[in-house]
């Protein structure tokens, strides 16, 4: 009798179908992070907090690298989850505090500045959200996979390879500068216009 042994293709073919899970679990922790962020930020007054975070002169004149790890902080602490087995359980807790943060300062810039507060919040945190979210998405779902396939081979299981989450770090890279760039040079302009 021949023993059918199957290939690493169809063994891959579980963590196919079940790709759609990972994206859902994590956009879903995003956009509960969002709805508490929008709760907390309207009904509270930061306005000392935030007119510190308004004072873009400083962020004209700061360090490159000091703008850039504070534009992907949340990107460095998925690739680092993703290269660790906790990131099965912390990434959805990242994506719910990153849309807490986004939302909590959206909802505090509006309610301070009622006159022009919407568009203020859309291009302080909206412009340079364009490049940074995508990105934070991308990184966070190839840092779940790379986790999860972690996971199953310190559990003794195979776990064949179906992530980028190097490749497609390095490849955000460019993109996160180029926002950190938008974020200290043209941010700080469209405000002094909106003030």
């Amino acid at each position: 009798m021949i023993k059918h042994k199957l290939s690493p293709e169809r063994h891959s073919l579980p963590h196919r179908k079940d790709s759609k899970f990972p994206f859902l679990l994590l956009s879903l922790s995003f956009f509960l992070g969002c709805i508490a962020g929008s709760l907390i930020g309207s009904f509270h007054d930061f306005d000392a907090a935030l007119s510190d975070f308004i004072g873009f002169s400083a962020l004209e004149s700061s360090d490159f690298f000091y703008v850039f790890f504070n534009y992907s902080r949340f990107h460095i602490a998925a690739f680092l989850l993703g290269t660790s087995f906790f990131g099965v359980i912390f990434l959805p807790i990242l994506c719910c505090v990153r849309g807490y943060a986004l939302s909590c300062t959206a909802a505090t810039i509006i309610s301070c500045y009622p006159g022009n507060g919407i568009v203020m919040a859309l291009v302080i945190l909206g412009v340079p959200a364009v490049l940074s979210l995508p990105c934070f998405f991308i990184m966070s779902l190839d840092g779940f996979f790379n986790s999860r396939r972690i996971l199953n081979l310190v559990r003794g299981n195979f776990a064949p390879r179906v992530d980028n989450i190097y490749i497609r770090t390095i490849a955000c890279l460019p993109v996160l500068a180029a926002g950190t760039i938008i974020e200290m040079k043209l941010i700080p302009y469209l405000v002094s216009l909106l003030k």
